[in-house]
């Protein structure tokens, strides 16, 4: 989801605070997958993990 903070606002004690959502937002039926960024995260830490378990050993 993207969020567009508006520029300027009526009340400057509400500046910035409402969310704007756009049309490339991400819809409402989105599935719920494992992003990549996440998965090389993961893939990363696991391989890290094991190179300094079998580092240590």
């Amino acid at each position: 989801m993207t969020a567009y903070r508006p520029a300027l606002a009526p009340d400057p004690r509400r500046f910035g605070r409402r969310i704007v959502l756009h049309a490339d937002a991400a819809p409402a039926n989105a599935s719920p997958t494992i992003s990549n960024d996440v998965r090389l995260f993961a893939t990363t830490f696991a391989a890290g993990f094991l190179f300094v378990t079998l580092m240590l050993a």
